[in-house]
């Protein structure tokens, strides 16, 4: 009996009153979602129906635990994970309460989650949650439930071990691979950008799969516009030195190109251009003012303090003067966007691009079905070209340099940086044949800035939520006017070459550092800015 438990998702027994219950819940879940299909709230596409059919037929293979799917931006991941539900409740050799589907993500968003639901039928919505959610309201539902669904989207964020995700799956039990057996749970990820989730997956053998979902007729996706001719590599729109108080003149170059792009429009369009946060926002805005006049341009702010609460409301009209719209964390991945007006779109320029986020964020938001074959996107182009690739080697070319939070690049080979997904994270998954047991150096993460605002900016994003105090400190330079740091107690001006021969020092899994180094010891306009962590 023990080994059957640990081969195979048990089947669990319901009598005939609970299947009689559960078959009538299910009927009505079932309206609800042809409701939602013939109102337009929520309609279910071929592609969408082929993509759960895979699902449905790859969790028959009782041995599955965790299926992958990995989608293209904006091709319709809740579409597919309705379809999913709608399948799995009429397929008679699968009974499953509707109270024990769940839909959850490691975002923090509540956008996110009002736009999931309005999508799902009333029975499913009260069991959307997001990050905050997860660890105690999530975990106290499911703790004691026995055949679940648990849908996960955008699974690349909150992946990495000890973040949420992993906390979440530790507190709830998840993390035995004969529990997950004996109480039929049943994993759906969904991702555009899988990151290191896949690689980690992928060694759970015949206890997990992937599926690349085939997009459905007319879709447009980052690469397709990179060949039409509309993407532009992105540049400097800020550029303000802290120690001179002076913008980069090149800047207004940078923006010109833009100047020259919006003028092509034979009418008023909606620009979107995310900007750094703080005072570098207002600096850009300013700097856009000194290109384009008040008198025939509109400028607006969307961010978390601004009077727009949903961005859509303003991009569905359409503008009587060409209008910017600056933004500041918003728009990363999950948001669709109203495309009919939508014209220059420009992403945040960062030496050091992570290509989930580049691909995730505006160019992803541009892709889609509903292209209005004008807009056009700064981004780093490198970052598209190398999803391509990767999308097209079914995620098995690891010699792809992709540039993430969850993976690492070590000797020509890409992998993962132990996400919740890494078999040795699981009692009970073998690490046969991986590379779990090959002891090597951890490599961490370097991110590179000019200034010292940009690396705190770095922190307050990507950091701060792991991690305790108020980020780096504020480093003035020493009489010479050099920027020193503190390595082994050892204080001085550090090259990079140096200061990366020493990257591992002092690095855990909860702490991080920040440190200016030089490209050329003697050249204090080779300044950088690095900060280091696991």
């Amino acid at each position: 009996m023990m080994e059957s438990v640990l081969s195979k998702r048990t089947r669990c027994d319901y009598d005939l009153k609970e299947q009689h219950i559960m078959k009538l819940k299910k009927q009505n879940v079932l309206n609800d979602i042809e409701v939602l299909n013939l109102t337009g709230k929520s309609v279910i596409f071929e592609s969408q129906e082929i993509i759960a059919y895979r699902v449905v037929t790859a969790f028959k293979d009782r041995r599955i635990i965790n299926i992958m799917v990995v989608s293209k931006t904006q091709s319709g991941k809740t579409g597919s994970m309705l379809a999913t539900i709608k399948q799995f409740l009429e397929d008679s050799s699968n009974l499953i309460p509707i109270e024990n589907i769940y839909i959850i993500t490691g975002l923090s968003s509540c956008e996110w989650k009002e736009q999931t639901k309005e999508r799902m039928p009333e029975t499913i919505q009260a069991r959307v949650f997001h990050r905050c959610e997860l660890p105690v309201t999530f975990v106290d539902e499911i703790v004691n439930k026995q055949n679940l669904l648990i849908i996960m989207d955008e699974i690349q964020v909150a992946a990495k071990k000890g973040q949420t995700i992993y906390n979440t799956f530790k507190r709830a039990g998840l993390l035995d691979k004969s529990k997950l057996h004996e109480k039929d749970v049943k994993i759906l990820e969904y991702t555009a950008t899988p990151d290191g989730t896949i690689y980690d997956l992928m060694k759970w053998g015949d206890a997990s799969s992937k599926i690349l979902a085939d997009v459905g007729e007319g879709y447009v996706s980052s690469y397709n516009l990179l060949e039409m001719g509309r993407l532009r590599q992105f540049k400097e729109l800020c550029g303000y030195n802290v120690d001179t108080g002076q913008v980069n003149a090149e800047v207004f170059t940078n923006i010109q190109e833009i100047k020259t792009d919006v003028d092509t429009y034979a009418s008023p369009m909606y620009h979107i251009i995310r900007t750094k946060n703080g005072v570098y926002q207002d600096i850009t805005v300013l700097n856009f003012q000194q290109v384009f006049d008040a008198e025939n341009f509109e400028f607006v702010k969307y961010d978390r303090e601004s009077e727009i609460q949903d961005i859509n409301k303003t991009l569905m009209i359409s503008p009587l003067k060409h209008t910017f719209i600056f933004i500041k964390e918003m728009l990363r991945c999950a948001k669709t966007l109203v495309k009919t007006f939508l014209g220059v779109q420009y992403e945040r320029y960062t030496p050091n691009s992570d290509d989930a986020s580049i691909n995730q964020s505006l160019v992803g938001r541009l892709s889609g079905y509903d292209d209005n074959g004008l807009s056009i996107c700064y981004t780093n182009l490198e970052s598209v070209e190398k999803y391509e690739t990767l999308w097209n080697s079914n995620f098995d070319d690891t010699s792809v340099q992709w540039n993430s939070k969850t993976t690492k690049f070590v000797n020509g080979t890409l992998s993962a940086t132990n996400t919740f997904n890494g078999p040795k994270n699981y009692t009970g998954i073998s690490l046969e044949n991986t590379d779990d047991d090959i002891v090597e150096p951890r490599e961490p993460v370097i991110k590179k800035f000019k200034t010292q605002e940009d690396a705190k900016e770095y922190y307050h994003k990507e950091l701060k939520k792991d991690s305790k105090g108020r980020g780096p400190n504020r480093v003035k330079p020493n009489a010479e006017g050099y920027y020193e740091a503190t390595i082994r107690s050892k204080k001085g001006v550090y090259s990079c070459e140096e200061l990366r021969a020493e990257r591992r020092q002092g690095l855990t899994d909860t702490n991080y550092r920040c440190n200016p180094c030089y490209e050329v010891k003697e050249d204090k306009t080779t300044l950088q800015w690095w900060v280091i962590h696991y």
